[in-house]
């Protein structure tokens, strides 16, 4: 048998599978689905029962049903394929057994495609909405559906009699027979000498009839079949993972586990958080037989804005699918509430140390501490080269000098700023130069000579105390290294590193035992997902006696595609994909959970480092979804952790060579040339809070300050849509970026205060949307120059401040608050009781 039959699994809510693809070569094969593949870029050999179609761009064909067919291209392609059950095509009345379609478009002249034209907009939109994902999708997409079989049915069914299976009768009621058995039998143990003896086959045939007949091992196929029975039973049921498991046929937890992974990239616990999100398909093509490429991220949609009827123009979303979400919310704001010590300001960061010599990031900080006004600031690179810090003498042995580490520290402290060092990086005479990392280049390596390391250490120590005193140095923190755990930045073993941290640890605790000392600087995800890394850091500082002072963790909600044997492979930007929207407070929640379990008693844990991503030119930094993003999670993480350092203050950093363009995607809240982002003014609202929470919940927070006026901020977020988090960029451009979310709809919110005293209230509401707040907005409204002189980003800067508006409302015991918010919406409404002043 030259042909395999496939198993298509559709997606857990929509009788479909539609996904993108790459092709170089996919062998014979067959399935129960009618499948419609749409060329969006290059070309493709498609052999239909033996027929071969060179199909081109934009061309579309329709493969029945149990047509044997195989795809191969040696160019660079794209496809968009859909499959639909003949399962659901029965339910809606088509005979599948007499029913047939002919939808070739290659067949067609160009004055001839009218018909496809109809096709590939309803192929563009369902996946346009798919991949949105927005509330209600799944209706949306089954209409569309639908009005596309509808379509199949009224212009392109064929005259012919419907194909016979591509196997004779007999194999296939052998195959539907096996089929019929394993999926009642499943949930028990189930081996293939037991079909063999019942279907009076040797094991050894039966093996083999297996593998040709449907393409994989009867032992893969039936995992497939326990695993599709599991996870409908864990979106559908509120049952133990471990009762599913055994209810399922698997053998015990651990076996279930495995191959749940396997096949869907997280663990069953983790799949079953994601409840009520699109949630990831099974990944069940073989890749032995299937040669399926990732697709080409940065041309998936050019071919479909095109047939998008709605579309404007590429990279917008349309107004016209703009629904609304309405929500009431009563809170009482006469409650005793809990005291904020707003940890989140705690700490702000920048790139390296010598960059804050530059006097544009001087600028920028002065600005962050006017407006928001931070307690910590931490850094790279104190020790690099360009700091001139530590060096070899001609006799080999080491000089100091802390010039420039007196000018960094006197400046943080003229503006209000305490230090939070990284004490990572390796000065380039004690290192091996072959280790480095950043456009400016930091050496990352082991010293050469552990002496020089240790009197750098003391060296520096000494000078701090000495110049600011032991009272100052001893409030400041200093963090051992940057994310030893990843490869980037520490590419020795980690036994290494932990025998430099407690070479580092003990030579400053010999200065001052009183000095401040934190790690291990490790991503969020490490600690939890590969606990191993934090469990041999604490057990080998338990045994050294060099436990740190408090935890520092990193906080990126992304996924490389890196595998534990790969720790020390550099990821590359390809390599990731998004995590989910909930993923910063429920990391930080994992994280404190595992460092119980590991026996971490300390009180401090830091994130030194936060952000939506790691990478210095992801455009939506530049938008007002930073504004939302930033919100929701510091609202949502109030007070969880000792600070929360969003990763950075300013794009002006040196870790790449600088870009040309000014709203380049840059980490930061100002741009290189001093321009406020929706990021900064979020920030600024976020600082007008009071000192007391009385309430909190999805798109809203209350606060109360010592003075009785109270602050209200609701902020309506929008995550990425399904393919933007796969990383696939196509959707964002430089003047069209937010087409890459979940959902256009507005936010009808009304807030019901209760308990107030009667009286009269005034309301001061700021708002940061697309229209006021966001920088980059309105550079496009200016024609989005790709120069601007210092004038243009004064003018900027005054125009796109939150807009504000204030009005007197009287209210009885109850104040209702009203507000419409646009997608990345934020508001502040600041709330005081008026009172009368008799005139004499």
């Amino acid at each position: 048998m030259d042909h395999t039959y496939e198993i298509i699994q559709t997606d857990h809510e929509l009788p479909l599978h539609i996904f993108f693809h790459n092709v170089r070569y996919v062998p014979n094969h067959w399935h129960d689905s009618m499948e419609l593949l749409f060329v969006l870029k290059g070309k493709a050999i498609i052999a239909v029962q033996g027929k071969p179609f060179v199909l081109n761009e934009e061309d579309i064909i329709l493969i029945n049903s149990n047509d044997i067919h195989t795809i191969q291209s040696d160019q660079e392609n794209l496809l968009l394929a859909l499959q639909i059950p003949d399962s659901f095509l029965r339910e809606q009345g088509v005979d599948t057994e007499q029913t047939a379609f002919e939808c070739n478009s290659c067949w067609h002249a160009q004055g001839d495609q009218q018909k496809f034209i109809e096709v590939r907009t309803l192929l563009s939109t369902i996946m346009w909405n798919y991949n949105k994902a927005g509330y209600g999708y799944e209706i949306k997409v089954r209409s569309l559906l639908l009005e596309l079989i509808y379509l199949l049915l009224r212009k392109f069914r064929s005259t012919q009699e419907k194909r016979e299976y591509p196997i004779n009768r007999r194999t296939m009621a052998r195959l539907l027979h096996l089929n019929e058995y394993i999926q009642e039998h499943y949930n028990r143990p189930l081996t293939l000498n037991e079909l063999a003896e019942r279907e009076n086959f040797s094991v050894s045939y039966l093996s083999s009839f297996f593998q040709k007949s449907m393409g994989v091992t009867f032992r893969t196929y039936i995992t497939r079949i326990r695993l599709e029975h599991a996870v409908k039973a864990m979106l559908t049921t509120q049952e133990p993972i471990i009762k599913i498991a055994l209810d399922s046929g698997f053998p015990n937890l651990k076996a279930f586990h495995k191959a749940f992974k396997a096949v869907y990239q997280m663990t069953p616990t983790e799949y079953r958080g994601h409840r009520g999100q699109h949630l990831p398909e099974a990944e069940l093509s073989e890749p032995s037989s299937d040669n399926y490429l990732a697709f080409d991220r940065e041309n998936a949609y050019i071919s479909l804005f095109k047939y998008l009827p709605t579309e404007a123009s590429a990279g917008t979303i349309a107004a016209a699918d703009q629904g609304s979400i309405c929500r009431s919310v009563q809170i009482r704001a006469s409650g005793s509430g809990r005291t904020l010590k707003h940890t989140w300001r705690s700490l702000c960061t920048i790139g390296k140390a010598k960059e804050a010599l530059f006097a544009p990031v001087q600028q920028h900080l002065r600005m962050v501490q006017q407006a928001i006004g931070f307690q910590y600031i931490r850094f790279h690179g104190i020790f690099d080269d360009e700091m001139m810090v530590a060096r070899l003498g001609p006799d080999g042995k080491p000089l100091f000098s802390f010039g420039y580490v007196d000018q960094v520290v006197d400046f943080f402290r003229s503006i209000g700023l305490r230090p939070f060092f990284e004490l990572g990086f390796m000065p380039g005479d004690f290192a091996d130069q072959s280790k480095f990392f950043f456009h400016k280049k930091s050496y990352m390596s082991m010293p050469n000579e552990m002496e020089h390391w240790t009197a750098l250490m003391e060296a520096f120590i000494q000078h701090l105390l000495h110049r600011y005193g032991s009272a100052e140095v001893s409030s400041w923190r200093f963090e051992f290294w940057n994310e030893p755990d990843g490869g980037l930045f520490w590419p020795d073993p980690f036994e290494r590193y932990l025998e430099l941290y407690e070479a580092s640890f003990k030579a400053i605790k010999r200065v001052n035992p009183q000095v401040q000392i934190g790690g291990p600087c490790m991503q969020g995800d490490t600690i939890v997902d590969r606990s191993y890394w934090m469990e041999k850091y604490l057990a080998y500082c338990t045994e050294h006696e060099c436990l740190p002072d408090f935890i520092t963790i990193h906080m990126y909600p992304i996924e490389y595609a890196v595998t534990e044997s790969e720790h020390d492979q550099v990821p590359q930007i390809s390599d990731f994909r998004y995590a989910g929207e909930d993923y910063v407070p429920k990391m930080l929640g994992k994280v404190k959970r595992k460092l119980l379990e590991l026996g971490w008693t300390g009180t401090e844990l830091h994130v030194t480092e936060w952000n939506a991503t790691p990478h210095h030119r992801e455009l939506t930094n530049d938008t007002c979804f930073k504004a939302a993003y930033i919100a929701k999670n510091i609202v949502e993480t109030l007070d969880e952790v000792s600070s929360l350092g969003y990763w950075t203050v300013t794009d002006l950093l040196e870790e790449l060579p600088l870009p040309q363009e000014i709203f380049h995607g840059g980490l930061g809240m100002i741009t290189n040339n001093g321009l406020k982002k929706a990021a900064f003014y979020a920030y600024e609202l976020l600082a007008k809070l009071g000192c007391k929470l009385l309430d909190r919940g999805d798109g809203y927070c209350l606060t109360m300050s010592k003075d009785g006026t109270y602050q209200l901020l609701l902020f309506h977020y929008a995550h990425f849509d399904q393919m933007y988090l796969k990383n696939d960029i196509s959707g964002i451009q430089p003047h069209h970026r937010y087409a890459v979310f979940n959902h256009n709809d507005q936010l009808e919110l009304t807030i019901q205060l209760e308990g107030l005293e009667p009286g009269a209230y005034r309301i001061h509401r700021h708002t940061i949307n697309r229209e006021s707040g966001s920088s980059y907005d309105e550079w496009l409204r200016m024609g989005a120059p790709a120069e601007l002189m210092p004038s243009d980003i004064d003018y900027l800067n005054q125009c796109s401040v939150p807009k504000q508006h204030m009005r007197t409302e009287t209210a009885g015991d109850v104040l209702t608050l009203k507000g419409l918010l646009a997608p990345h919406e934020v508001q502040l409404l600041e709330i005081k009781r008026e009172w009368q002043h008799n005139s004499i």
